[in-house]
Parts: C-alpha cells; sequence; structure tokens
C-alpha cells in the first residue's frame, strides 16, 4: 500500500513508518523542519518537508493522489505547555488540521 502521513518524524509517526515499511509499504510524510537529532527515521521514507497547515487545498489534495491509506501523527501533546485555556491550542494544532484534511481524502476517494 501506499501511505501518506502527516509527521512521520516524530515520536509515533516515526515508529508506525518504520513498522509498516518494514512490511512492505511505501510511506511518504510531510514533516517541519528540521529532522529531529537522532530520531530513526527510515531511510526509506520520502519526506516532504513543509507546514501542512500553510499548504493549499489544491496542494493537499495533490500530495494526496496515488495513496491508500491516510495517517495523521502530527499534533502537540503534553510536552508542550500553553496558557489557559488549553483546550484552544489543542484545537488548533490537533483538531481544527483534521476537519480540513478529512473532507479532502474523502474528496480524493470519490
Amino acid at each position: 500500500m501506499n501511505i501518506f502521513m502527516i509527521g512521520g518524524t516524530g515520536l509515533l509517526g516515526c515508529e508506525a513508518a518504520t513498522q509498516l515499511i518494514k512490511k512492505g509499504h511505501k510511506v511518504t510524510t510531510v514533516a517541519l523542519p528540521p529532522l529531529p537529532e537522532g530520531a530513526p527515521i527510515p531511510e526509506e521514507m520520502d519526506i516532504i518537508f513543509g507546514d501542512i497547515n500553510k499548504k493549499s487545498d489544491e496542494e493537499i489534495e495533490e500530495m494526496l493522489k496515488g495513496n491508500d491509506v491516510f495517517i495523521y501523527a502530527a499534533g502537540v501533546d503534553e510536552r508542550v505547555e500553553f496558557p489557559a485555556p488549553v483546550m484552544d491550542y489543542y484545537d488548533k494544532f490537533n483538531i481544527a488540521p483534521l476537519k480540513r484534511i478529512f473532507p479532502l481524502c474523502k474528496k480524493g476517494r470519490g
């Protein structure tokens, strides 16, 4: 399968990509530069550097073409501290991007 992942160089995405590649899948990711120092990023993974939140819908649709699976492994977690109310930041970085990208994934499957 061809897999498109956002956040494939992060903690969870990197491990997911490694396991998927071991099983014979092709993984392409969009990730923020620079690469995390010392991260065990699989050499076989194609990396597109950039901020998915700054890409147009058309750019995202183009990246999704030819892929069978979409994985979202980006966002923020408890390691990042925000001023209260923190839910506003989780919404901005974790929920809002999915509300935008999931319909683009569905559109591409049409």
